[in-house]
């Protein structure tokens, strides 16, 4: 069964990224009203989902679940992302600023508490360059609070491969 998960994943991500990397879809996606529409449906997103994240890191103390793409936003949805997430230039600030905001630092704080501790293997592999484009991606993203300034900095004391 995890086979066939990973190879629908596989085969969803070359799907996505054909489709991102198009013109159609690029101007589609720089679209304030569809922006704001998938910042909405993230947000929503990680009210409903953090807390039982959490309580899934303060348990197991590691990544058990599918959730990686909600905690760690890139430009690019995630190959299995069941609401297809994804964050802008335009719409990074607003989610720093967002009813999730709270939640979201407690989750990303807990995981670096868990790097520190047990290192990487916190999280599977496949989820990895995840970390590698959050990383790039917010990193770039001017006038972040200090709390995000710290989690970047506390997440980059690991080389995260990009695949």
């Amino acid at each position: 069964r995890m086979l066939k998960l990973a190879a629908f994943c596989a085969a969803k991500s070359h799907i996505s990224r054909a489709r991102l990397e198009s013109p159609t879809a690029r101007s589609m996606a720089s679209l304030s009203p569809l922006d704001e529409r998938v910042l909405a449906t993230l947000v929503s997103q990680q009210q409903r989902a953090f807390p039982d994240i959490l309580e899934e890191l303060e348990t197991n103390r590691r990544k058990t679940s599918h959730w990686i793409w909600w905690a760690c936003p890139t430009e690019l949805p995630g190959d299995c992302d069941p609401i297809e997430s994804y964050v802008t230039r335009d719409t990074a600030l607003k989610l720093l600023e967002s009813d999730a905001a709270e939640d979201w630092r407690q989750v990303l704080e807990k995981l670096c508490d868990l790097f520190d501790q047990k290192g990487m293997s916190v999280l599977p592999r496949i989820d990895h360059g995840r970390i590698h484009y959050f990383l790039k991606f917010w990193g770039a993203v001017p006038d972040k609070p200090a709390w995000m300034e710290e989690v970047l900095k506390r997440f980059n004391k690991f080389d995260w491969p990009p695949r």
